[in-house]
Order: structure tokens, then C-alpha cells, then sequence
């Protein structure tokens, strides 16, 4: 995933994982605590720096929000040793409001966001108590709330076994086997995944659309998406 991240144009690798050596190309800012993803924020309102980067890439999400948890511990008054302990439940909603307002500056200073997170197989029991097996994300139900909110496509990518030896596919639409999603009416459930094909597959989901309602609902003005 952070190898497919880093095909997209003008890409800074926020790297709260250390995963990236090997990858070819990959322009990275290691970010060891969440103070230093405060400053790198300030840093991408610069002119220069926009100039400079397009997508803003968090590896991973689910280490961010750790993060996020204990600078929220750390700021405390009195400093605490989880979120728990800070009175009356405000902890959880201190957090959530931090994360929300830094990945949210991100997308308003125009910046594309991708945003990513491992894979867990999950039992889960539905409305008559039978119970199911889904493939979701790893990062918690809170982050991951705020994360869907910002993002226009959220993709599964796994190997598949074909004909051609082993394949990365990208899913792009949910089923009960796994969580995937895309505000675009007309995306395919699945591609091969690479870059190009993902921008391939969202520029035919808009001509559709503009076939479907009309010109007058579009512009030809660029405009960075949130994966």
C-alpha cells in the first residue's frame, strides 16, 4: 500500500511507520511524535511548500492516532497515563477533536490525502445473531469514523491468484467479506492496482456521470482526492 501511495504525483510520505527504505523514489518525513505532525502541518501552509508537494500520504493511520492519544495524555492537566483517566470521558473527545481539526487542515490547504491502514479479519454478528467474518481496517472505530468522513474512496487491496501468477487488486466496493467504498456512482467494484489504473477508473466514473447529468454540474478545474 505505502509502495502504490508513493506513485501519486508530488507525494510527502508522513511516516509514522518505518517502512519506507526500500521503496524507490519515496520522499519521506519520519515523524516520531505527534508535536512534530503539529509542525510539519504548519510547514505545508507554505507557498513554497505547496508548490513543492501535492499528496500528503499518513503511514499509518492507526499509529498517528496512538500518537494523537498521548499528546492528548501529555497536555493534560495534570499530565495523565491514558485517555480514560482524564475526567468525566472529555479525554476521547479531546483526541477525536485533534485528529479530525490536523487531518482536516490538510485537505483544506488543498492537498490530496491518503490515508493508510492495515487489514484484520473480524467476527461480527448480525440483526437475526448469526455471526460473520469481515476484513476491516485495523485502526479503531473512532478514527476510523473520521477518516471515512474526509475520504472519497476507500479501497481493500489484497494478492489474488490468476492466471498470470500473483496479481495486487484493488476493491473499491464493500461487500459483506470486506469494508471498501467510493462517493463515485459509477467506480468499478475492483481493479488492478496501480496508480494509473485508480486514476483511469475515477476519471471514467466522472465522463459517466457527466453523460448521466449534464455539463453543467462539472468543471474541467483540477481537484486533489482523498483515498
Amino acid at each position: 500500500k505505502t509502495t502504490m501511495a508513493t506513485k501519486f504525483n508530488k507525494h510527502l510520505l508522513m511516516a509514522f511507520e518505518k517502512g519506507y527504505n526500500a521503496i524507490p523514489g519515496a520522499m519521506a518525513n519520519p515523524i516520531n511524535k505527534w508535536s512534530e505532525f503539529r509542525k510539519a502541518l504548519i510547514e505545508l501552509k507554505d507557498e513554497e511548500v505547496k508548490k513543492t508537494y501535492e499528496t500528503i500520504i499518513i503511514d499509518t493511520a492507526d499509529i498517528a492516532y496512538d500518537y494523537c492519544e498521548k499528546y492528548i495524555c501529555q497536555n493534560a492537566t495534570p499530565a495523565v497515563d491514558s485517555v480514560a483517566d482524564i475526567p468525566f470521558g472529555k479525554g476521547y473527545n479531546l483526541v477525536a477533536k485533534e485528529f479530525d481539526e490536523c487531518l482536516r487542515t490538510i485537505v483544506q490547504l488543498g492537498y490530496g490525502l491518503v490515508l493508510i491502514s492495515h487489514a484484520t479479519d473480524k467476527t461480527f454478528t448480525d440483526a437475526a445473531g448469526k455471526e460473520f467474518n469481515q476484513i476491516v481496517p485495523t485502526l479503531g472505530n473512532k478514527p476510523r469514523n473520521i477518516c471515512n468522513r474526509l475520504c472519497d474512496i476507500i479501497g481493500y487491496s489484497r494478492g489474488i491468484e490468476t492466471e498470470n501468477g500473483l496479481q495486487t487488486k484493488l476493491f473499491i466496493r464493500g461487500t459483506q467479506r470486506f469494508v471498501a467504498g467510493s462517493r463515485f456512482k459509477y467506480t468499478p467494484d475492483v481493479i488492478d492496482f496501480s496508480y494509473q489504473n485508480l486514476v483511469k477508473a475515477i476519471g471514467e466514473a466522472i465522463d459517466k456521470q457527466i453523460a448521466e447529468d449534464g455539463t453543467e454540474y462539472f468543471t474541467e478545474e483540477r481537484s486533489n482526492l482523498f483515498t
